[in-house]
């Protein structure tokens, strides 16, 4: 086989994936939904209660995905070769959480800045297995900008970091919207 042709079929069948899965806009959206109470939910609870929310919270997430899948025309469960790399890249977020329970429980603070860094953990891989730069960005500006916010706004880092998180998510799903657009108009004629 020409060493050529593997990279190119990988990169048809990134392609193919996102365009099936409708980039899978409904798990951002859910992700903004979950972000955005918590945000919230740093106006009325303590701090304490703030990181539980955050916690259990967000074994909500993929079935409120689930639930946008069919308004949001996503579809979730798109057989693929990729698919198999899903398990792997919400485990490496996963193994984030006690590390942010575990900092939280010395020093409240830190939960709001532990869990959006520790939940975006899987956002490189989701990246590569799309072919999607969206996912790259958006890991990369919610490090740095809840890292700023934290730093910069420290009476607000339950609020502000919540909202600048679910804003992200915004953003990532119109990219993905994009991007899906775009491979669409791409795709070789058969």
């Amino acid at each position: 086989m020409d060493a050529t042709v593997l990279p190119q079929l990988l990169k048809e069948e990134k392609r193919n994936f996102l365009i099936r899965a409708n980039g899978g806009i409904s798990l951002p959206a859910a992700g903004a939904l979950y972000w955005l109470a918590l945000g919230l939910a740093g106006f009325y609870v303590d701090q304490s209660h703030w990181t539980y929310a955050a916690l259990f919270g967000s074994g909500l997430i993929f079935p409120l995905g689930l639930l946008l899948s069919k308004p949001l025309k996503a579809n979730l469960m798109v057989p693929s070769p990729l698919g198999s790399l899903f398990f792997p890249a919400f485990m490496s977020m996963f193994l984030s959480y006690p590390v942010s329970m575990t900092a939280a429980y010395y020093n409240v603070s830190i939960a709001p800045l532990a869990f959006s860094i520790g939940m975006s953990l899987h956002w490189p891989v989701i990246g590569w297995m799309y072919g999607s730069r969206i996912c790259y960005v958006h890991a990369l500006a919610r490090v740095i900008l809840v890292t700023a916010c934290w730093f910069v706004f420290p009476d607000h880092r339950f609020t502000l970091i919540p909202f600048v998180v679910a804003v992200i998510y915004l953003i990532t799903v119109v990219g993905l919207s994009n991007e899906v657009a775009t491979a669409k108009a791409n795709v070789p004629e058969s």
